[in-house]
């Protein structure tokens, strides 16, 4: 039910071509042509039962990261891009953006037309060139693919560039590296959760879980593909939503290497939100960017810091910038990953997400009590977890708690505790007003845990609580009742 935000950033291997192994003089070898005059020796002596060259194919969704020059005069290239190969040729686009050091703002930035092809072939590995002309600037990247076909590394050479105004925007270089990692199709089941961190709706620190679906278009060899899917915030077997400001949604967008962003919308076609900073947006909403990574649960989408917004009637506010949503803050979802994953999991889960009470409690109840579930869902036992529990006014008790956190099942009573992985513990609450006739509904109360997760986690974790006073139920339980108090509560019954 929470989100990790955890940053986390993908290796990309390095891996220099083997050399040509040589034919012992006893030995057959067997001399290959390879593509483009390139010649190489294949294996010698013995059955050769499944050998000789691995076919691999440059076509995909790619994400580049490319070194920037030692003096320092321009940052990026590449971000991200289809390719299509067809035999020993590729064609496709990619996102790039070219800056001048300390200015946020690129001085290019577009889509680079990208063309190239096999140059050699090593060890069953391919060799390639390709250009990319990205505004008035043109790399051309040479880099081997791995044995599994999933990176490609190498150096690039670069010309100079301008940018709209004329001034310098990217300088000549020769021989800088690069790197590329395949991104496969975010195509799949979602598991994950919205964390809110802010907005005028008041869900700071509450967590709520979501499932859903993405599926990703053809490459086409454009710099993005299209992505759409569906969010929905209803608790499995219910129609019930913890989420206030919508239950389901519709998401639309693109993909371009492994930066996603995607517009939340309604049923009725209307723009209730969006994941991720749009491109060319330059920060204007206050989000981050969303990538499509690898982690040890499987792939998830995730960003570091606010990554979603949303504005709705239930939460008012609107859609352009953080600012003045009405709800924002992270997101974690697990894409296609098996059932049970933890990719997208915060070390406790709190159920519900929220609490509603009535006073009276329905008959036969004679009290008005809700339970709430805490709960490690991490792979370890965690420690110092503290439970603090607040009623809005503080010097209004209208609510109390209670639970068996502590050790042996006793009361936590603000201590730290510790929870076994796996284990869980329950919180009751209990809603007694004392208000008497005076009472102002709803009346409202915060329960709070904080985990011991490392800092770049969500740490706090809330369940809001309201509860409705009805008819004169209250005056019932008055800790010092006033004479006008009784009174009136004589009279009404």
């Amino acid at each position: 039910m929470e989100t990790l935000t955890k940053a986390r950033s993908i290796q990309v291997a390095s891996r220099a071509p083997d050399p040509p192994r040589h034919c012992g003089a006893r030995l057959k070898c067997l001399l290959l042509p390879l593509l483009l005059g390139t010649l190489i020796l294949a294996a010698c002596g013995g059955s050769s039962s499944g050998g000789g060259q691995i076919q691999l194919s440059l076509s995909g969704n790619w994400q580049f990261t490319m070194a920037p020059p030692s003096d320092g005069s321009f940052l990026g290239g590449l971000q991200g891009g289809f390719l299509l190969q067809n035999g020993t040729s590729v064609t496709g686009a990619a996102a790039y953006a070219v800056s001048l050091p300390g200015l946020l703002i690129p001085c290019n930035i577009g889509t680079a037309t990208i063309t190239g092809s096999i140059t050699a072939a090593i060890s069953n590995q391919n060799q390639w060139t390709i250009t990319a002309v990205a505004g008035t600037q043109t790399f051309t990247l040479q880099g081997i693919q791995s044995f599994d076909g999933t990176t490609i590394a190498g150096t690039y050479n670069s010309t100079p560039g301008t940018a709209g105004d004329g001034g310098p925007c990217g300088t000549a270089q020769t021989g800088l590296q690069w790197s590329a990692i395949l991104v496969p199709p975010i195509t799949g089941n979602l598991q994950g959760s919205f964390h809110s961190t802010g907005g005028s709706a008041g869900l700071t620190n509450q967590d709520f879980l979501l499932s859903g679906s993405l599926t990703q278009a053809q490459n086409t060899g454009a710099s993005s593909a299209a992505v759409s899917g569906t969010l929905n915030f209803s608790q499995p077997g219910t129609n019930n939503s913890d989420y206030p400001c919508f239950d389901t949604a519709s998401v639309y967008g693109q993909i371009s290497g492994n930066s996603v962003t995607l517009q939340i919308v309604g049923p009725d076609e209307s723009i209730l939100g969006q994941i991720g900073e749009p491109a060319g947006s330059n920060g204007v909403t206050g989000l981050n960017p969303v990538t499509f990574d690898s982690t040890h649960g499987g792939y998830i989408l995730h960003a570091v810091g606010p990554s979603y917004l949303v504005a709705t009637n239930t939460c008012p506010g609107n859609v352009s910038s953080t600012s003045t949503a009405g709800d924002y803050g992270d997101i974690c979802l697990a894409v296609g990953s098996p059932s049970g994953t933890n990719a997208c999991q915060e070390p406790i889960t709190l159920a519900p997400a929220a609490v509603t009470m009535v006073y009276p409690p329905p008959p036969p109840a004679t009290t008005s009590t809700q339970t709430v579930t805490l709960g490690n869902t991490s792979n370890g036992a965690l420690s110092g977890l503290t439970l603090t529990f607040a009623n809005s006014p503080p010097t209004a008790a209208n609510f109390s708690e209670t639970d068996n956190c502590g050790p042996g099942g006793i009361p936590a009573q603000g201590q730290p505790f510790n929870l076994a992985s796996g284990g869980s513990c329950v919180i009751t609450i209990t809603f007694a007003p004392q208000c008497g006739t005076q009472c102002a509904s709803p009346l409202s109360a915060t329960l709070t845990v904080t985990s011991p997760a490392s800092a770049d986690d969500d740490t706090v974790f809330t369940v809001p609580i309201t509860g409705t006073v009805t008819g004169e139920g209250a005056v019932q339980n008055l800790s010092n009742p006033t004479s006008q108090d009784v009174e009136h509560h004589a009279e009404t019954n």
